[in-house]
């Protein structure tokens, strides 16, 4: 007696998925493709001047080195040697941050055959009671 109705069996109703139809985890993205698989190109020479558009397609398989993203060298990073990670872990004179390292981490603080002593309290809460001190921006007087 009753049934359903044929648009809901035909491929009429297949309308593509998109975010708002799907679960909350579901994103497809922004649409902004990859630079090198545009099908119109702005072009531009490596002065800057703006040339011609033109169409370019993914059939051709040839790659446009108008395209192709150029890096230029800052001035002194020609030299390797004076490459350096954003975190350098060298001495303080040649530009460094020194190492510290944490108890229970290698080259850090250990603890004696006596185990958790005053002398071992006082020796690592030092370094806290210190990097507290720095961040509030209080001097500490040594003794």
């Amino acid at each position: 007696m009753f049934r359903a109705t044929s648009a809901l069996f035909s491929k009429a109703s297949r309308l593509p998925l998109t975010s708002k139809k799907a679960n909350k985890d579901f994103y497809k993205g922004t649409g902004a493709l990859n630079v090198l698989r545009r099908k119109r190109i702005a072009l531009a020479d490596r002065k800057g001047q703006q040339l011609d558009n033109k169409t370019w397609t993914l059939m051709t398989h040839r790659l446009d080195e108008l395209r192709v993203p150029a890096y230029i060298v800052p001035p002194g990073l020609n030299d390797p040697d004076n490459l350096r990670p954003y975190v350098y872990r060298g001495s303080e004179e040649a530009g460094g941050t020194p190492v510290n390292p944490k108890p229970g981490y290698p080259d850090g603080p250990r603890m004696t055959s006596t185990g958790f002593d005053a002398a071992y309290y006082r020796k690592v809460s030092g370094g806290v009671y210190q990097r507290r001190a720095v961040k509030d921006g209080v001097a500490i007087e040594e003794k």
